[in-house]
Parts: structure tokens; C-alpha cells; sequence
């Protein structure tokens, strides 16, 4: 299906752009597919947003400011669209969504400024790209007609969408329990609703395969993406590095089969210092830049953690040619980094290499050495297999602590994740992927926080040497966290605990706060507030030569804040970029003036760019990297880590509500985490799962809401409900779709009522002689 959007890029000619030659483009070959374009292009037209250059040819309309984002609703009806430009949102009513629906892309026109403190308002003028061809409805008669309709369970999206198959359904509409899968052929246009058909059937109650369908389908994600019968291009040995007499190692968590594929990592003493090898799978020298392998990962973008196993990134080709395996010889693209005793980098080097990787190195290993007291002489069994590899994990966990003592770029904090067997996976470290703004603690116990540390510092030395050589790739953006929100929560912070000390004009750095929460006995609660204050990350594109983000261009590189992913090509297509970036530099970039010239530089080496006064890539070259690095790539990309930090939440809290609902009824103890007018949210010990106790069912007295204390009062027994509270809650009600607990307190009274009716039934009391 043709959507507006590939209309508009197939028009960014100056001069215009040939019917004929458009269509072409498209790859649009039957007739009614090309009247229908016509039909696009009229209205269109009508429109003002593509113009006639003359008879024959089209152009895009810059004579009227138009602007491009993403529709974004909430539940209570409220509408905005995001602007592609970081702009202010902007505003729309009701009437002027033009059937657009949440999440799509569209363009909009301001129609009303902004005023001091108010967004401005807009009227939307034509859906660009329609967010969702499928999604999860309820099928229900309509009351007036009795026809079945469908609706979304996003409320976000609240319309009516007409079912075109609806044979046999309405025998089991009476299993209250089933959801269906709508597939959308017509989109609302005018008067017209929407049109759909059912394609599946999905029941909430189908267990754990079943809660993953769900997820899946809820969050847009596709398990059946047809991958392209292209085998992956043969690596040329040419100019590679031999390093397989290296015993480099695997540094694995992750136990699942079809587990991504993670760098591998050697170290040894240098110079007072250390040198570490970090080996990276080479995926980008696999694939054509805009070729059908490449378009069917940009499509994918990330791979799934499903609970337990994984959802593939790579298709099988692919993940065979690339990933490491022990004893053999693999093709990588390798980082060398020097660093001196305090952990400060002296210097680096990037080749292109073969490597044998020698073992895997587990949790019970590092567990096991962890353990064992340095002056023992024995080896533990569990160590004994990687005994000849000791010094150099030795080597590569001291240079750990070293580098992560210094980092002061990533937030870290817990992660409290129930400890279930569907979510096992979930609780390794995912290297170099924040989901939140924050990552998890450091754990020396852990294989791959240990990985995570060396793929962090591998992203930032990419980073400042792509801006030394002035070439483009995506990083992530680090949003600063608003000093108003660590004020207010250093204040929730001292009324919690007295002994964290403040500075002497009242405040802390969000550093420094984290600091000051490792010894407080409420850090848990204390990490749960920080966590709400911490925006986003996002990708973003830098490129100087198009101007695309003066921002960074102008970083002071020895500043180290900077994230390039490029070291994990298995996890993401972002990574894949920014590799294709580094290996055409290595591969193909020019490392002499002219080829009578005998002074060679080493493009891979830290500063090189210093030395390199001519370009160092063909025009036809640059022009590839050109397409390929644009801001429409980046926006994709962050929808799909929208998406797939939507299904890690929401598999996450499907584990927490089935395990709430095996106890409802029951009386539990819950810590209160966050207060609210309405009510206060408590965090179940044995679930690490929140429920809402809603001050409807505090029925003994009227309940106030003091915000500057955060607590609720009551206003006759002057009874208070406050964060860091322990109490006892009882679970009445889960909503499974809706991810929500509702939680009952129980009070003093029913406590001692329940314990007299314990005591009057005791058989020894009523004299039974049994």
C-alpha cells in the first residue's frame, strides 16, 4: 500500500518530479493502483501541500508552513502532535483530527499561536503514515442496530470500527474473555468509518504463550516478518588482523538458545596500565546499505526479550554467519583501548580482525571467583574449566570497576524485577540499551553488566571518532533531568531520611543524590522516585556536513558524553548503522593524499583525523551514506524503541498481575510508593507490584492531599497515609489488559475481628474432643 508519505519522498526534486517517472518509482504497475494515485494527488493538491511545476511534473509546496509529527492522544481526549523539529507541541481539537488517529504521522497547519503559557493550535490536513494496520478490539453488538463492531481497547483511539467478516462470531462473544486481532482495510474518511476484519482470536486466560501473543499484537510488533531469501555477503580476509592465537572470551548471561550475540573481550597489563580488546560481530560488512537485507532489519529494528526467550532480530543466515562461537575463527571489527591505573584512556585503535574466542564466562564463574579468598592456593570446582583464563578476567573485572567508577554519563539504579521463571532472561543486564533513561546497577556478578561497562565505553570512543573525521551516526541523546524535580525530590528524600546531608544552598546533583541513597534504609523507595523524574533517551542523527545537529558538533569530545552504539549489531539496527559507518572507514576510506604518496595513516587510530586533509570517501560513497542518514531513519527507529519498551513494560507487569491474581482476597503487606489525591500506590513485598488503594475505600473519615508532604490526612482522626508507610492491603481486583491492581486496605479493626474469630473456632477452646 502506497501511504502519502513515500509520495512526498519520492518529490523532493527541486525541479519537480514526471508523473510517469513517480509511479515508476512506487513500482506502481496495474492501473488502479496508479488511479489511485491520481486521486492522491488532486486532493493533494486541493490541499497545497504538492504544487504543479507544470503540466507533467509535481513538486512539494514550501510556499505554506506546513509542519510534520506525530498524533498524540491521552484517554481523557486531550490531543497534540509531537513536531518532527522538536518544536512546541502543538494543539488539536476534536474537530480539526481529520480521523486521525493516535500515533500517526501527519501533516498539520498552525492555526492559532501560542499565548504566554498556552500550546499553539493546529488543524491536522492529511494522515502522512497511519500508525496501526492491525489492533486488539472487543467485538460487541451495537445497541442500536445489533451489527457487531469492533472496538479498540486503546482508548486512545476511540472509534467504532465496521467488521466485514463476521461469520460465527457471535457465538462466542459470550466468552468474556476473548480479544480479537482487527486488521484495518479502510481508514474513517469523512462520514465513513472505519472498516476491518477479524484475524484472530486471542483469549486473556491462554497462559504464558498466550500473554506474549497479546503483548505482541498490543504493541504492534510483528512475529512473522518475511525475511528476504538474500544470502549475506562473503567478508574478504584482506587486510584483517590475525588474532586468533588471542584467548578472547564470551561474557554471556543470557541462557536462552536463540540468545543474542555479544562482543567478546581480552585483557592484559600495558604500561602501568591495561590494554582490552573488545571484538565485535561484524554484521554491517554482511549487508548492502539500502539493500533488501538491509530494508527487512530497518523494518525489524530491535530484538524482543519475550520473558524467557527472544524474539530474533537477525534472520537465520545472518545470525549464523556472524555469531561467535568457541574455537572457530570469526570475522570481527575490533576496538584496542589503552588505559592507565586510574581508568582514564591513553589511547585506541580500531582494525578489522579474525578472533577465536576461547570460553564462555557465566554467572556461576564470576560467582564462584567472587567467592574464592585470595590467598587460597585451590580452585573451585565451578572455575576450574576457565582456570587458564583467570588473570585475564582478573584483569578485565578490575578495569570494570575502574571505568564504571568514573562513568558519570548513565544513571544506574536497582532493577526490581519479580524473580518468576517467565521473566528469567529479563534479569541480566542489557548492555547498552536503556529502556528508562537509566540503567542497572553495576554487578560484578553478572557477565554482562561486567560486558556493559567495555560496550559503553566502545559507543563513547566511537563517538569521538566519528566527530574527529566529521562522518555521520546515531547516538543517544541524554535529556538533563529538570533541577525543579531534584529539588522536590531531594525534600521527599529528607522527609524520608534525616541522614542524607544536602550542600549548603539546599541542593544535589543528581549524581550526588544517587550517592546519598546508598546507605539510607529507604533506597528502594528513594530509586522508585527518581526513576519517574529521569526523561527519555532518544536517538538522534548527527552530521555536520547537512547541518542535521549543530549540538554536537560543538561538544568538547574529551567530555566523554557522548553514545555511538556499534559493538552489539545483534540487538538493533542502530548498531548495524553505526558500524556500516566505522567499517566503510576502515575498508574503504582513503588513508593517503594520493596513491604516489607514501605516508599512510591509520584511520582506526585515536587523533588520526589531525593528519587527514583530503576526503575520505568517493563522491558515489558519500552520496550512499548521504540517503541512507536521515532524520526519517532516527524517527523510525525511536517508534520501534517505543514499542519495544512498551512490551519489556508490559510483560513485566502480565507477570506481576498473574501472580496478584493467585492472591486475590488474601491479606498481604505493601509499602506505599506514591500518593495521590485520589488515593495512594502501594508496592506488594513478595510482587514488587503496585496496586492503587483508592481513598473511596478509606471510608472512616474524609481524606486530604497535602502535595508538599506527600501524604494523605485525615481530617477528624487525623490519621496519615505517606511514602515509605508499611501496611496491609488486600488484593480485591486485577485488570489484566489495563495493567492494574486494585488494592483494599485493611484496617486495625478487621484485623482484630479476624484474629477473634481465629481464637472462637479453636477446637481446643470449644472443648472438642478431637
Amino acid at each position: 500500500m502506497t501511504s502519502v508519505l513515500k509520495i512526498l519522498e519520492n518529490l523532493c526534486f527541486e525541479d519537480g518530479l514526471e508523473i510517469s517517472k513517480l509511479e515508476k518509482s512506487l513500482k506502481l504497475t496495474k492501473r488502479v493502483d496508479k488511479d489511485n494515485l491520481n486521486i492522491a494527488i488532486k486532493a493533494l493538491s486541493k490541499l497545497g501541500i504538492v504544487q504543479y511545476v507544470n503540466e507533467d511534473k509535481l513538486s512539494i509546496n514550501n510556499s505554506i508552513p506546513f509542519l510534520q509529527g506525530r498524533v498524540r492522544c491521552s484517554s481523557k481526549g486531550y490531543c497534540f502532535v509531537a513536531r518532527e523539529d522538536q518544536g512546541e507541541d502543538i494543539y488539536i481539537r476534536e474537530a480539526n483530527l481529520n480521523n486521525a488517529w493516535h500515533g500517526d504521522l501527519v501533516i498539520v497547519l498552525i492555526t492559532k499561536p501560542g499565548v504566554k503559557r498556552r500550546a499553539p493550535e493546529g488543524s491536522i490536513q492529511c494522515v502522512l503514515e497511519r500508525h496501526n494496520d492491525t489492533l486488539l478490539a472487543k467485538v460487541e453488538p451495537d445497541k442500536l442496530t445489533g451489527d457487531l463492531k469492533a472496538y479498540p481497547l486503546d482508548d486512545r483511539i476511540p472509534v467504532t470500527i465496521e467488521l466485514e467478516n463476521v461469520i460465527d462470531v457471535d457465538k462466542k462473544l459470550r466468552d468474556k474473555d476473548l480479544i480479537h486481532e482487527i486488521k484495518i482495510s479502510k481508514y474513517p474518511i469523512a462520514q465513513h468509518k472505519a472498516k476491518g476484519s477479524i484475524i484472530r482470536e486471542l483469549s486473556i486466560n491462554a497462559g504464558v504463550e498466550g500473554d506474549i501473543e497479546l503483548l505482541l499484537a498490543k504493541n504492534n510488533i510483528s512475529r512473522n516478518l518475511d525475511s528476504p531469501k538474500v544470502a549475506p555477503r562473503k567478508i574478504s580476509l584482506k587486510g584483517r588482523e590475525d588474532l586468533t592465537s588471542q584467548p578472547s572470551l564470551l561474557f554471556q548471561s543470557w541462557e536462552s538458545k536463540n540468545s543474542p550475540s555479544l562482543p567478546a573481550l581480552y585483557a592484559e597489563p600495558f604500561e602501568g596500565g591495561n590494554r582490552i580488546w573488545i571484538h565485535s560481530p561484524t554484521i554491517s560488512e554482511r549487508i548492502n546499505l539500502g539493500g533488501r537485507l538491509d530494508k527487512f532489519l530497518r523494518d525489524k529494528g530491535e530484538v524482543i526479550c519475550l520473558g524467557n526467550n527472544w524474539l530474533d532480530f537477525l534472520n537465520e543466515s545472518l545470525r549464523s554467519a556472524s555469531q561467535f562461537k568457541i574455537n572457530d575463527e570469526c570475522e570481527a571489527i575490533s576496538l584496542i583501548i589503552d588505559i592507565n591505573a586510574e581508568g582514564n584512556i591513553t589511547d585506541w585503535k580500531f582494525i578489522l580482525s579474525i578472533i577465536k574466542p576461547a570460553k564462555i564466562i557465566n554467572p556461576k564463574h564470576l560467582k564462584a571467583i567472587k567467592n574464592r579468598k585470595p590467598t587460597s592456593k585451590s580452585i573451585p570446582i565451578a572455575i576450574k574449566p576457565i582456570k587458564d583464563n583467570l588473570e585475564v578476567i582478573y584483569t578485565l573485572i578490575h578495569s570494570a570497576k575502574l571505568i564504571n567508577n568514573r562513568n558519570n554519563v548513565s544513571i544506574k539504579l536497582d532493577e526490581h524485577i519479580p524473580n518468576l521463571e517467565r521473566l528469567y532472561e529479563l534479569h541480566k543486564t542489557f548492555p547498552s540499551r536503556d529502556f528508562h533513561g537509566w540503567s542497572k546497577t553495576y554487578d560484578s556478578c553478572d557477565s554482562q553488566s561486567i560486558s556493559d561497562v567495555y560496550i559503553r565505553l566502545a559507543n563513547n570512543i566511537l563517538a569521538q571518532h566519528l566527530i574527529g573525521y566529521k562522518l555521520p551516526f546515531i547516538y543517544k541523546e541524554h535529556e538533563v533531568i529538570d533541577q525543579s524535580s531534584i529539588n522536590e525530590l531531594t525534600k521527599s528524600a529528607l522527609s524520608l531520611d534525616k541522614n542524607i546531608t544536602v550542600n549548603l544552598d539546599g541542593t544535589l546533583t543528581t549524581n550526588e543524590l544517587i550517592k546519598s541513597f546508598e546507605s539510607s534504609t529507604e533506597k528502594k523507595i528513594l530509586h522508585k522516585l527518581l526513576k519517574h523524574i529521569i526523561p527519555g533517551i532518544n536517538l538522534k542523527l548527527f552530521m555536520i556536513n547537512n547541518q542535521l545537529d549543530n549540538e554536537v558538533s560543538n561538544y568538547d569530545i574529551s567530555t566523554n558524553n557522548i553514545e555511538s552504539p556499534w559493538c552489539c549489531p545483534s540487538l538493533n539496527y542502530w548498531n548495524i548503522f553505526n558500524q556500516f559507518i566505522l567499517s566503510s572507514l576502515l575498508s574503504d576510506g582513503k588513508n593517503k593524499a594520493s596513491s604516489r604518496s607514501k605516508v599512510i595513516v591509520e584511520l582506526g587510530k585515536k587523533d588520526s583525523w589531525n593528519q587527514v586533509d583530503w576526503d575520505i570517501f568517493s563522491s558515489k560513497h558519500n552520496e550512499n551514506i548521504s540517503i541512507h542518514s536521515s532524520l526519517r531513519l532516527v524517527q523510525h527507529l525511536n517508534e520501534i524503541r517505543k514499542n519495544s519498551k512498551s512490551f519489556r513494560n508490559n510483560i513485566i507487569s502480565i507477570a506481576q498481575g498473574r501472580e496478584a491474581q493467585k492472591i486475590i482476597g488474601k491479606e498481604v503487606t505493601a509499602i506505599i510508593t506514591g500518593v495521590q489525591s485520589y488515593g495512594f500506590f502501594a508496592e506488594i513485598d513478595e510482587l514488587t507490584a503496585e496496586g492503587l488503594v483508592h481513598v473511596s475505600t478509606l471510608g472512616d473519615d474524609w481524606y486530604e492531599y497535602r502535595s508538599r508532604q506527600n501524604l494523605l490526612v485525615g481530617r477528624k482522626n487525623k490519621r496519615t497515609y505517606q511514602l515509605a508507610q508499611k501496611v496491609n492491603v488486600r488484593v480485591l481486583k486485577v485488570d489484566i489488559l489495563k495493567n492494574q491492581i486494585d488494592l483494599e486496605l485493611v484496617k486495625e479493626k478487621e484485623k482484630v475481628i479476624e484474629n477473634e474469630t481465629i481464637i472462637n473456632n479453636d477446637p481446643i477452646i470449644n472443648n472438642d474432643p478431637a
